[in-house]
């Protein structure tokens, strides 16, 4: 990946305090029961549930410890806690820990959540069982020393779950050049805005470099998720050439791995 000068933390704080998660997708009060359901919609179209238990392991945490560096609304963070799991939620802003704790109060769930910075997480050193961050660490300012935070707060054979964007989906590499030419726009600022015009930093990773940048973990395992190529085009493909193309060529970039 490029190195790329990083936006100062208050920079990144401000914009996603402007815009929290899917506000500007879901025309409803955040935090509202409606809201809830409108995102929960949404993330279930990325995310179908079998997909979800298998990637989550929610059921191998009952009584266990388990983190969400960036909660945005605490989406998967309540599933863990349905199942019985001793969860934490941390992110940088104060109307996601807000709107997070709406949803934990709404359901009847109990958590700890917590204003604070994944470059410097105020948790003592192997502290969770499992730490997870879905979509959040390619928009932090500098995402090897969250990766590093991130390692230190992991119980020793804890287990580390998170998403990034994929260099080298069909979006990234096939739609994103085609839209950069025609609007004349970098591609680099496509990838920030697709969390919404203004975002400071978003970036990329392909297999290779998300291998390295966690280099410190043990049996790290990557595949993709989420094609994203429109409602249309995925409609004319069978499920499982769909699958198959997600898996390998999708938006998202999943990793899974051991402290």
């Amino acid at each position: 990946m490029t190195n790329r000068p990083h936006p100062p933390t208050s920079q990144i704080r401000d914009f996603w305090e402007q815009q929290p998660l899917c506000v500007s997708e879901i025309a409803l009060e955040p935090g509202s029961p409606e809201f809830f359901t409108a995102y929960d919609e949404l993330r279930l179209q990325n995310e179908p549930p079998e997909f979800a238990a298998k990637l989550h392991e929610y059921d191998q945490f009952y009584g266990k410890t388990v983190l969400e560096v960036g909660c945005g609304n605490a989406y998967t963070l309540a599933r863990y806690a349905e199942h019985g799991a001793v969860v934490s939620g941390l992110d940088l802003t104060v109307k996601a820990i807000d709107i997070s704790q709406l949803r934990f109060s709404i359901h009847g769930l109990e958590g700890d959540f917590r204003v604070g910075n994944a470059e410097k997480l105020p948790y003592p050193d192997d502290a969770f069982d499992c730490i997870c961050s879905m979509g959040v660490l390619h928009h932090v300012s500098n995402t090897g020393k969250a990766v590093g935070e991130i390692y230190r707060c992991l119980k020793p054979g804890g287990r580390l779950i998170v998403m990034f964007y994929h260099r080298d989906s069909l979006l990234y590499r096939i739609w994103m050049p085609v839209q950069a030419a025609r609007y004349g726009k970098s591609i680099q600022c496509l990838v920030n805005e697709v969390d919404g015009i203004g975002n400071p930093k978003g970036d990329v990773y392909s297999k290779g470099e998300l291998r390295r940048l966690l280099h410190t973990f043990n049996g790290v395992k990557m595949f993709g998720g989420c094609l994203n190529i429109g409602p249309r085009y995925e409609a004319l493909l069978p499920r499982p050439l769909r699958q198959s193309l997600a898996t390998k060529f999708g938006w998202f970039l999943y990793a899974k791995a051991r402290k």
